[in-house]
């Protein structure tokens, strides 16, 4: 794993694509739900668990005004995916 700086956590955002990235995102949570319907196993409860606990910090740096556009974008996407989820 790269070392946990501002320019490799940057690099790594910056690469990404947050609107092909939340097209799938949004696009298995439908599947995932119909799979949900279906009988499948849902979502971890641990994995909500955690996240109703500790999502608020999340939640909270995501206003952060510093921080650089891309990153709040790619913490939305991150929070409302586990909104939906959980």
């Amino acid at each position: 794993m790269a070392e946990l700086n501002f320019e490799t956590v940057n690099a790594q955002i910056e690469s990404l694509d947050l609107d092909q990235l939340e097209k799938n995102i949004a696009s298995r949570a439908k599947v995932q739900v119909q799979a949900n319907v279906a009988g499948v196993a849902a979502i971890p409860a641990y994995i909500c668990e955690a996240w109703s606990k500790i999502g608020g910090i999340i939640k909270l740096i995501a206003k952060f005004p510093f921080l650089p556009p891309k990153w709040r974008k790619a913490l939305e996407l991150l929070i409302k995916t586990m909104d939906s989820l959980c």
